[in-house]
């Protein structure tokens, strides 16, 4: 209260009157200062709060959990792989698919357009997944040739998107793949 009454005697007034000469004036304005301090803390004790019930404060909660990736996933990836015509290019490579993941057995199923340097393949794959309690997974599988593959992943909007990076092995030819993996 002594701060309230402090700020209500820096503030100007209107006109010329004196505090003790306009008790119902002073009143009024009193209400409308202490209406306004209360929305004030009001507002305040919400906006302390809001962080508390965000997505994004489950996944430091360790809420996650393998069940949070199941179903199907419509895939979509952009970036750039070594191609050309010595193989040492950087190449476009871009794809869309579907990924079926079933939790049960921690496995996927990966049916991808896969559009790499202006040539368009199908890719069909099987692998393995794992989600931690952060919201963090990861995918491996055998690529066509017999090479390690690894993407790492995160959960978003509860499990209704998954942002991803493409994480092979060193020794693996892909420059840079990021994508996105949304509920269907």
């Amino acid at each position: 209260m002594i701060t309230l009454i402090a700020i209500s005697r820096l503030t100007s007034m209107k006109g010329n009157y004196r505090i003790m000469k306009n008790k119902r004036r002073n009143l009024n304005i009193t209400k409308n200062r202490m209406r306004v301090a209360l929305l004030l803390v009001l507002a305040t004790s919400t906006i302390g709060f809001a962080p508390a019930f965000s997505t994004s404060a489950w996944a430091s909660s360790g809420s996650y959990s393998i069940n949070d990736v199941s179903g199907n996933y419509v895939w979509h990836a952009e970036g750039w792989d070594l191609g050309g015509t010595n193989g040492k290019q950087r190449v476009p490579l871009s794809a869309v698919g579907l990924v079926t993941y079933t939790p049960a057995t921690g496995t996927f199923h990966v049916d991808l357009i896969l559009r790499l340097d202006g040539t368009t393949f199908n890719n069909l794959r099987d692998g393995t997944y794992t989600v931690d309690t952060t919201g963090h997974g990861t995918m491996t599988w055998l690529s066509g040739s017999g090479n390690a593959k690894q993407i790492d992943f995160y959960i978003v909007n509860g499990g209704a998107e998954l942002k991803w990076i493409d994480t092979d092995p060193p020794g693996t030819a892909v420059l840079s793949v990021s994508g996105t993996m949304t509920k269907q």
